[in-house]
């Protein structure tokens, strides 16, 4: 492979664009689905280890709280060894972080949930790093889209293989077949490394680590500030919904892991078909912030409307909500990572997104442990589902009310 430092920009824009897209999607499927696996098979991995399966929540407390760190670090790496590096080790650590649930020991699942953290919290950073300015402004949104599908496929993927590959050969066997697919991902992306790593810095030395340097941007500018805050209530409120979910379904409707994962797969599909959407309708018909303001009205109207569920709901309304669910609480990421990289400074969109991804990753700390205490607490899955939901529209209103004094 060249060394030439200019070697990758030869590469003709359309082609850098396929390549960028696809290169950062198949990390995102891989580095997803490692983490999204374990709440799946928490009804069957978690009496193995003797714990309750509501704490999920904590482990995926502990995995997200890891991937914030990581995410603020991740600039520095990148600027030493290049982003796309970057994705390649994201996925080594996702193989690592799946095959070291494999012995169902308690002790290791913290180590498991800390290198999946480790994985996922590069993923962003990276992939904004690649992405920016391939294609024109006007369908920024919408590329960051296409590429944050890959959360959603992912989890479309886990939820309707994992738990049929569970029944048939174990939940071991199954996982597995993902740590073998994230390994294969980084060794399929590397031909490209050189296109997109031509600018690391190549004089050798230990990478710069990054911790205040991109929170102080975040920080210090209104917009990113309120921004960060509105990612940190919608993921909040998005993985709360992606852990407890299946376990909503058996201890409601008394259906079986496998039926329960499909309406699970049923809420990733409806966040590909919202990414997609909300991505297309961000600046080419309405502004990223009413797009963030609608989404979050809406999340906070379904979250309602999913404490209504019973047995008495034929399957097919459970259905439509649950694709409706993932249209919206899985569905603005992509706007949002976009306007995160067109409000950064140019010059630090990496670590512009690393200090916001920080902020936005708290909701994933804090809100589903929260979650799952309240269903404890209250031995019902209302009051949380209605927190969340009032939660996320009092942030994006202020988000709303914000950037208009700005303006």
């Amino acid at each position: 492979m060249s060394e030439n430092p200019v070697a990758g920009e030869s590469m003709a824009p359309g082609k850098r664009l396929v390549w960028g897209l696809a290169s950062t999607w198949a990390v995102q499927v891989v580095g997803t689905a490692a983490v999204f696996g374990v709440p799946v098979l928490a009804p069957v991995i978690a009496p193995e280890m003797g714990v309750d399966p509501t704490l999920v929540g904590v482990y995926v407390a502990v995995a997200y709280l890891t991937g914030q760190v990581t995410g603020l670090m991740s600039g520095g790496f990148m600027d030493r060894y290049g982003a796309l590096r970057i994705s390649q080790v994201s996925c080594v650590f996702a193989a690592l972080g799946i095959v070291m649930l494999f012995p169902a020991l308690v002790w290791l699942a913290p180590v498991a949930a800390l290198l999946m953290g480790t994985c996922y919290g590069p993923l962003n950073p990276t992939s904004s790093k690649i992405l920016r300015g391939l294609g024109a402004d006007r369908r920024q949104p919408l590329i960051f889209s296409v590429k944050q599908t890959g959360v959603p496929v992912a989890g479309v993927l886990v939820g309707m293989t994992l738990p049929v590959l569970t029944v048939s050969f174990g939940w071991r066997w199954a996982f597995g077949v993902f740590a073998v697919a994230a390994v294969l991902v980084a060794l399929a992306i590397q031909p490209v490394r050189e296109t997109f790593d031509h600018d690391r810095r190549r004089n050798g030395g230990r990478p710069q680590i990054k911790v205040w340097g991109p929170l102080k941007i975040v920080l210090g500018d209104p917009a990113l500030r309120s921004l960060s805050l509105v990612g940190f209530a919608l993921a909040g409120a998005q993985i709360s919904l992606g852990s407890f979910y299946v376990l909503y379904l058996i201890h409601t409707l008394n259906w079986s892991l496998v039926d329960a994962g499909l309406l699970y797969a049923a809420v990733q599909a409806g966040g590909i078909g919202g990414r997609l959407a909300w991505g297309y309708v961000a600046k080419q018909i309405f502004t990223p912030t009413a797009v963030l303001v609608g989404i979050s009205v809406l999340v906070c109207g379904l979250f309602g409307a999913t404490t209504l569920i019973s047995p008495a709901w034929p399957t097919w309304t459970v259905g439509a909500l649950s694709l409706a669910l993932g249209l919206c609480s899985y569905g603005w990421n992509g706007v949002w990572l976009s306007e995160v990289a067109d409000i950064a400074p140019q010059a630090h969109i990496g670590d512009a997104t690393g200090g916001a991804q920080f902020i936005m990753f708290g909701g994933v700390t804090v809100m589903p442990p929260v979650f799952g205490v309240l269903v404890d607490w209250t031995g019902s899955y209302v009051a949380p589902f209605v927190a969340a939901g009032l939660f996320v529209v009092a942030v994006a209103l202020h988000m709303a009310l914000m950037l208009r004094a700005k303006s």
